[in-house]
């Protein structure tokens, strides 16, 4: 399974059309199942090992958008963020989504 597969799998399995979630959630999802996370750390390996994990976590972000799974909420042309908590248990601006 390919990170992409993962993250398809968790918005139809966990959101229905027009809910609300952030990247992080996706990611604490990943994080929870080990076929996900194997996928995610091969994914990390493989093409981000040059990164930090927050930069690898804002890539993930790009590929929830390109799922066509959901979109970025906007209001007035601005791309919303909420602030929840990382894998590290920070609290840190994160992308809000919507279910398609």
């Amino acid at each position: 399974m390919v990170l992409r597969e993962c993250l398809e799998k968790i918005i139809e399995q966990n959101f229905a059309s027009g809910d609300y979630f952030d990247s992080h959630t996706v990611i604490d999802e990943i994080l929870r199942n080990a076929d996900y996370r194997i996928a995610y750390m091969q994914d990390f390996a493989s093409n981000y090992k040059n990164c930090t994990i927050a930069q690898y976590h804002g890539f993930i972000a790009q590929e929830i958008a390109a799922t066509k799974k959901a979109e970025v909420v906007t209001i007035d042309g601005n791309q919303i963020k909420i602030k929840t908590q990382t894998i590290y248990g920070d609290i840190e601006p994160n992308q809000l989504w919507k279910r398609i």
